[in-house]
């Protein structure tokens, strides 16, 4: 029986941000074979700060009041959209076949057991990219029009001019040409800046409307080597984890700005932090860690010209909107049985598969 035929489909919403009633409403208008649940957190569960990187155990610390709700929709699930990833999960979850991931990084979801062979994986990569982007400009043109010494200097009432560079004239080189990489591609070239990319599908010959020169993995070090701000954007992998490691950091010309949106495992954590304390970088600017929350005793919160974000560089006042818009399209074509958009290659753990 095709999914046409069927007379309902299980989802099941893992997202409390999608658990509100027009959220819930707006899924069941979409097809009457839509049976929806919920899963429930605890009323003051941290349900944010956990890292996304790896499963948790099922039920999680932040809905252990739950338990039994959660365990009851996750059975029932045929499709699951959620943030994170719950552990051995087609155990708790044996009927599911299409699961949605909330962020683009979906390292948890590919340590959480699921079974490719039995299901597919979608994420929703693009819906934070331009926020994202505008994060880092706005950082990347705070560090370099030296916006926290002027305002310093005003709280001080000092008249103290700070000077800064100009953007224009500058390379910046990006890790990952995804859509996060593409919308900084497009804000650093309308500064006009010089965008050198690496992409790991790079052959050669191959460009990109979104860089002035496209450079495969095998030439990080070059890349890197002509960079005055780097942006890591790309997905984490057993191939990519620590990539930005002591070599790369040392390739680097003193006094570039490295940003790093992505996640905190594309980074050598020891090494960046002895990079930033002997001065060979001009900045780091962090929204991503090896662990989140950070832990108060990291060295990061302290080390010199770094600028540490929570994990926040995406915006919210519209993803809620962006994601659900995704959703609905994605859960239209499931019923329908057609392609999905954004399916993952999770043997790649978040590259697209071209479908």
């Amino acid at each position: 029986m095709s999914r046409s035929e069927r007379s309902k489909v299980e989802v099941c919403v893992g997202f409390p941000g999608l658990q509100q009633e027009s959220c819930l409403a707006s899924l069941r208008e979409l097809d009457p074979r839509i049976e929806l649940s919920v899963l429930p957190v605890d009323p003051d569960g941290d349900w944010l700060s956990p890292s996304l990187s790896q499963a948790h155990e099922e039920p999680p610390p932040w809905a252990r009041s739950v338990a039994d709700e959660r365990a009851a929709a996750l059975a029932r699930a045929e499709v699951l959209v959620g943030l994170h990833a719950p552990r051995d999960l087609m155990r708790h979850a044996s009927r599911v076949r299409w699961v949605h991931c909330v962020a683009s990084g979906v390292e948890g979801w590919a340590d959480s057991g699921a079974s490719s062979d039995r299901l597919v994986v979608t994420n929703s990569a693009g819906i934070g990219a331009r926020s994202i982007a505008e994060f880092v400009m706005a950082r990347l043109l705070q560090f370099w029009k030296r916006l926290p010494l002027i305002d310093a200097a005003q709280r001080e009432r000092r008249w103290a001019p700070a000077y800064g560079r100009t953007f224009f004239g500058t390379t910046m080189g990006l890790i990952g040409l995804g859509a996060i990489g593409r919308e900084v591609a497009r804000r650093a070239r309308a500064f006009g800046a010089e965008v050198l990319a690496i992409k790991r599908s790079w052959a050669p010959g191959m460009t990109s409307e979104f860089a002035d020169e496209l450079f495969g993995p095998g030439d990080l070090h070059e890349v890197l080597g002509r960079c005055d701000s780097v942006v890591v954007a790309a997905p984490l992998t057993p191939e990519t984890e620590g990539m930005i490691d002591a070599a790369a950091l040392s390739a680097m010309k003193p006094g570039t700005v490295l940003v790093n949106v992505a996640r905190g495992g594309l980074i050598h954590s020891d090494a960046l932090i002895e990079t930033m304390r002997a001065g060979h970088l001009g900045a780091a600017i962090l929204d991503v860690f090896d662990e989140e929350p950070l832990a108060q005793a990291s060295p990061f919160w302290d080390l010199p010209h770094t600028w540490v974000s929570p994990h926040a560089a995406v915006a919210v006042d519209r993803y809620i909107e962006d994601l659900l818009e995704l959703f609905r399209e994605n859960l239209r074509r499931y019923l329908d049985g057609e392609d999905l958009r954004n399916v993952v290659d999770m043997a790649a753990h978040g590259f697209a598969s071209g479908r």
